[in-house]
């Protein structure tokens, strides 16, 4: 009967190291592209508001 509980805790280990081995990395990658998309998106209302405060050219 003990060896049960250590083969679940050992599976339950396993599940979760192989759980944090996928979902770390893809945390990171999502964080990061939504940090450059946001950026990106600064930077382009930066240039609107640049072009918006230059009179006009006739």
């Amino acid at each position: 009967m003990a060896d049960s509980g250590v083969l679940f805790f050992g599976l339950m280990a396993a599940l979760a190291g192989s759980m944090a081995l996928v979902y770390v990395p893809l945390r990171i990658f999502l964080t990061a592209t939504e940090r450059s998309r946001r950026f990106r998106l600064l930077q382009r209302i930066r240039r609107l508001r640049d072009e918006l405060g230059q009179p006009l050219d006739r």
